[in-house]
């Protein structure tokens, strides 16, 4: 959450989306408030519809993928997507 609020919260150029796993609405939700996530969550069952089938996560949970505005995915990991961020700098830069 650290990371997320020094990085992502205040840069206008990249959003975050929490793709769930979790099936019941009500557990994911409960689980997203209790760890203070602001960010969209959506569910399994939503994904199609929301048009984020191509988004899956890969065998480790959580799994991040930064994608720039196309779909094409730049930066793979929670590392890699924090120096990338940090490369990409703010929009006020």
């Amino acid at each position: 959450m650290e990371k997320y609020n020094e990085v992502i919260a205040k840069n206008p150029k990249v959003t975050m989306i929490h793709i769930s796993q979790d099936r019941d609405e009500d557990a994911a939700e409960t689980w997203a408030a209790a760890h203070g996530f602001p960010w969209l969550t959506v569910l399994p069952k939503d994904v199609p519809r929301s048009d984020l089938s191509d988004y899956r996560t890969r065998n480790s949970v959580p799994h991040y993928s930064l994608r720039d505005k196309d779909g094409k995915e730049i930066a793979n990991g929670s590392s890699a997507i924090f120096s990338k961020l940090a490369e990409m700098g703010s929009a006020s830069e």
